[in-house]
């Protein structure tokens, strides 16, 4: 019954989701860094806020600029805040197998100590303490799992957010930026 109360929300859920966006696709602008390299070699950065059909607009701390078409010889595109975003999608997918991986492997056995006839020396009670001592249970494992995994992970994730970025090359023509920008366009608007 529990179960299908759970389908029948979440069913729900999702129906009046979808039922509130508009029929018209709603679109929101991304925050790209962008690293642009002009004909005469200076090293513009900034904020890119509009592409048209001759130029790029910037949005910098004074204001606003634009770039020519015909000056832009190279620019990278790369989303803001993608370092962080790539270490936490990093962490959470490390952490859930970790802790999958702990709780999938259950709780170690735990052996039984020798009687004093059978071991006289002791050795045997050592060796069982010792074992007993690393034995963890599947909740132990999956705490351990999640945050040796969930490290790995966020480390991952920073490596490929700082290195990720799209490269466009121009060469100061207006004809190969034109057909370019459709791209461009396409990175700066997300759904």
């Amino acid at each position: 019954m529990k179960k299908i109360l759970l389908i029948a929300a979440c069913s729900l859920f999702i129906v009046v989701s979808k039922a509130q966006t508009d029929s018209a696709v709603q679109t929101k602008q991304k925050l790209m860094i962008t690293n642009i390299t002009t004909m005469d070699g200076q090293k513009i950065n900034g904020l890119l806020s509009a592409v048209n059909d001759s130029q790029l607009v910037l949005n910098k701390y004074k204001g606003a600029l634009t770039v020519p078409a015909e000056n832009l010889k190279s620019f990278t595109l790369k989303r803001k805040h993608s370092v962080l975003k790539g270490a936490l999608i990093g962490f959470g997918v490390g952490a859930a197998a970790g802790i999958i991986i702990g709780l999938a492997s259950g709780n170690d056995p735990v052996m039984a100590y020798p009687s004093p006839g059978e071991d006289p020396l002791g050795l045997g009670t050592m060796a069982v303490a010792l074992n007993n001592s690393f034995a963890m249970t599947a909740g132990e494992k999956a705490v351990l799992g999640g945050l040796g995994l969930g490290t790995t992970g966020a480390i991952v994730g920073t490596i490929i957010g700082a290195v990720a970025k799209k490269k466009f090359v121009i060469g100061g023509k207006k004809e190969k930026f034109h057909d370019l920008q459709a791209d461009v366009m396409l990175k700066l608007v997300k759904k």
